[in-house]
């Protein structure tokens, strides 16, 4: 096995994982690094730990926002707490002036049952979940006093998508349904943060593995369709290092 996490240029070794003051979820979590084949880089031992934490968070706000009553809703039927969101023509969570951005999140895993939005925007608010509290109500405020949650739309949230198969707790995998109902056009895929091996958290359908999200994406295929639906070869993720020199 080739060492696969550099910091300042020194690849780690099993040896020095263990050596990390972390829990247990966080050095597994490093120990899978390890064994990918994608190299991962930090510029110091404190950005390593920050992605190790961000990454637990993103597993724990995955899990509290599907248990939070929060709704799936096309773009057109968007709706939340008006009292933190303002809900734009196009179906967007917009954050309402001088509301703290960070009572604004949290009230969506709080108070779920007022939200209604769709998968991809749901992505978007795990990860700013997992952030406040990587980072503190304080810093958060500080560095995201406009929000807009739509779609894949974020402020200062550096997400990007590669392709390939080294996925980790934490990332957002999608699972694509190339021959979807042209009527519920919602479903012609879903966004979904993976929890642990071939466990799911996926806005609108539940908690499941990878085999039952397919089938209930095949349960949603035009007539007659023949192809089924799939994981596609790619992964979403933030990039840890670029948002650390964000924050400061």
């Amino acid at each position: 096995m080739y060492p696969m996490i550099s910091v300042s240029g020194y690849w780690l070794r099993p040896e020095d994982i263990e050596k990390l003051n972390v829990s247990q979820t966080q050095r597994d979590i490093a120990n899978r690094m390890l064994a990918m084949p994608s190299r991962y880089r930090y510029g110091s031992i404190s950005e390593l730990l920050f992605e190790l934490r961000f990454r637990v968070h993103t597993v724990e706000s995955a899990r509290e926002l599907i248990n939070s009553g929060a709704k799936f809703a096309t773009f057109s039927k968007t709706y939340g707490n008006e009292e933190f969101w303002r809900v734009t023509p196009e179906g967007a969570l917009e954050l309402k002036y001088r509301a703290p951005a960070s009572k604004a999140i949290r009230n969506i895993f709080e108070s779920g049952s007022l939200y209604a939005f769709e998968c991809a925007t749901a992505i978007v608010i795990i990860f700013y979940m997992a952030l406040l509290k990587t980072i503190g109500d304080q810093t958060f405020d500080r560095n995201y006093q406009r929000i807009i949650l739509y779609d894949w739309h974020y402020e200062r949230l550096p997400i990007y998508t590669d392709k390939g198969n080294d996925y980790l707790p934490g990332d957002c995998l999608y699972f694509k349904n190339p021959e979807f109902d042209p009527e519920r056009p919602q479903w012609r895929g879903e966004n979904a943060i993976l929890l642990e091996n071939n466990l799911y958290a996926a806005h609108g359908l539940g908690i499941l593995s990878g085999e039952t999200i397919i089938e209930k994406l095949n349960g949603l295929r035009k007539p007659h369709a023949q192809t089924s639906a799939y994981l596609l070869s790619q992964v979403t993720r933030v990039d840890i290092p670029a948002l650390i020199q964000m924050i400061r």
